[in-house]
Order: structure tokens, then C-alpha cells, then sequence
């Protein structure tokens, strides 16, 4: 019978086998941190964000941006057209059903007043028959009025669109913030193979993307185009960039709230060693679970995985 100490020895000895090949021993293992949120706000194609739509304009894309900005307000006319005609439509149908709604109102009392049997027709037949003219009017009506206002929304955001015409539409933006990250990735991983940090962590990876009608002058365009002559020209220069800067950064969470590439939240950057396997398996051997039960949860482990 093994002794306490020894038996997690054993157990932890015996779980190693399910580690991945671990990062060579150093006399002091460092690691890294990246505050990825404010290294995006910071990236040179920000200079091309407009915080109040929270889209970049079409100049962050690579093209002719005239050309973009024209097929943009030529899609936009197209779709405004479409939307127009399909409104009035649903106009006309509602006119025409308010009109037949009255009409049957009309010929049901006529046909209650006028008939020679009218004695005959009782006041619990007439509200039957009035009732059932009015549940479908007020169904069809019902039905009506939610396409009206499905496709009056569709109107004010084609509007609102027209105003942002020589910006890149959201799939468009997702794509730069993309690239940014996808530089920022290859920047964390030339930095850690430099001085040689075996383990990065994104130090906003609690960063929560909330939108809110608070919002900032993005200062990045300025920042790149005259920085030079801001701080030679203005003896508070340094002072006032900084300030714009760290409120621009202060708003991350309303800034980047578009941004749903999921890597921007991620806690590890690069490095790490996923011990979820083995310790799982420390349990299972620490409860005798059977070894056929230990293999299936580490086969599971090797094809689907945890927090790859």
C-alpha cells in the first residue's frame, strides 16, 4: 500500500503521460502580457475608424475607395427603390382590405335591417357573423402593419446608410479588424521568440464589447498625420495627445464593440501548456475509475479538445 506522498507521486508520474511535450526547463521561467484591446485602438489602420458608426471608412480597404464609395450609393438606391415600391404595396393592401372590412360591415347590417325575415335573425347570430368579420379584419390588418414597419426599418437604415456611403460596410470591417489582429499575432510571436518568453497572456481578455451613445473623437488620424509638428509647435502638445489618447483607449469597450473576431479576448496569446487531460485523469485514477473510462475521456481529449 502506498503512502499518501507517494500515491500522488504515483498518480501525477502516471497523468504526465497525457501532458504534451512541455517547454525545456529555464532557472526562471518568464511570461509575457499584451493588452491586445489597446494595441488595436493603437494599430495604424485605426487611423481609418470612425468611432460614431464604429465602421472604418472604405480607405482601410485596399482599392480605389471612389469607386467602392460609388457602388455603395448605387447599391443603396437600388435597395431604397425596392424597399419604396414594396411599401406602397402593402399600403395599397391595406387600404384595400380597410375597404372591404367596411363593406362587409355595411351589407351585414343592410342584411340584417332589410331582410324580410329580419325578425328571424337574432342579435346573438348578428354579433357572431360581426365578430368573425372583425377577427379577420384585425388579423389581416395585424399581418399588414408588421411588414409596414419591417420595411419601414429597412428604409431608415438604408437612410442612415446614404450618410455613411464612404464607409466600409460591417462584414467589410470585421475583415480589417481581422488583419489587425492577424498583425498583432505575428507582432506577440517575433517579441516572445526575441526575448525568448515561452508564455503570453492577454491582459484585456475581460474585455466586455458594450455599446453606448458615449462617444470620442478617434485621435489616431491626427496622431499619424502631424504628431511631429503638434509636439514642436505646441508647448502642451505631449500632454494633449496623451490625454486624447487615453480616452480613446478609456472607451475601448464602446469603440470596439464591432469587433467579433474572437481572438481579441482571448486569455493566452501564445505559450501554454493544457493540463485539463491530466488532470482529469489524476482524478479518475484517484477515484479508481476504470482504465477504459480513463482512455475514452483522453481520446476525447486528443480529437475535440478543451481550450485548444
Amino acid at each position: 500500500m502506498l503512502s499518501g506522498k507517494k500515491l500522488i507521486v504515483f498518480l501525477l508520474a502516471f497523468a504526465s503521460l497525457y501532458m504534451p511535450p512541455a517547454l525545456q526547463a529555464q532557472d526562471q521561467v518568464q511570461f509575457g502580457y499584451v493588452n491586445l484591446a489597446e494595441a488595436v485602438l493603437l494599430h495604424p489602420l485605426m487611423k481609418d475608424f470612425d468611432a460614431r458608426p464604429r465602421r472604418f471608412r472604405i480607405t482601410a480597404i485596399k482599392g480605389d475607395a471612389e469607386k467602392v464609395r460609388t457602388q455603395n450609393l448605387a447599391k443603396i438606391k437600388d435597395e431604397m427603390g425596392q424597399a419604396q415600391k414594396t411599401l406602397k404595396q402593402l399600403e395599397e393592401d391595406r387600404r384595400k382590405e380597410e375597404s372591404e372590412y367596411t363593406k362587409q360591415l355595411q351589407n351585414l347590417i343592410k342584411q340584417k335591417n332589410t331582410s324580410p325575415k329580419a325578425g328571424e335573425i337574432s342579435m346573438e347570430k348578428y354579433n357572431e357573423e360581426r365578430k368573425s368579420v372583425d377577427l379577420e379584419f384585425t388579423r389581416k390588418l395585424r399581418a399588414l402593419r408588421t411588414e409596414i414597419q419591417k420595411v419601414q426599418n429597412s428604409i431608415a437604415k438604408l437612410n442612415l446608410e446614404s450618410e455613411y456611403a464612404e464607409h466600409a460596410s460591417h462584414e467589410e470591417s470585421q475583415k480589417v479588424f481581422s488583419l489587425i489582429l492577424d498583425e498583432l499575432y505575428e507582432a506577440v510571436d517575433a517579441v516572445a521568440k526575441f526575448y525568448k518568453i515561452p508564455f503570453v497572456f492577454n491582459s484585456s481578455f475581460e474585455f466586455s464589447r458594450s455599446a453606448n451613445e458615449v462617444t470620442i473623437t478617434n485621435p489616431m488620424p491626427e496622431f499619424f498625420k502631424d504628431l511631429d509638428y503638434r509636439l514642436s509647435e505646441d508647448p502642451e502638445g505631449k500632454l494633449t495627445v496623451a490625454a486624447s489618447i487615453r480616452g480613446w483607449l478609456d472607451l475601448k469597450n464602446n469603440n470596439l464593440v464591432n469587433c467579433g473576431d474572437p481572438r481579441l479576448t482571448n486569455f493566452v496569446i501564445k505559450g501554454g501548456v493544457n493540463m485539463t487531460p491530466a488532470v482529469v485523469d489524476y482524478i479518475y485514477q484517484k477515484h479508481e475509475i476504470s482504465k477504459s473510462h480513463r482512455d475514452f475521456i483522453q481520446d476525447y481529449f486528443r480529437k475535440v479538445g478543451s481550450d485548444k
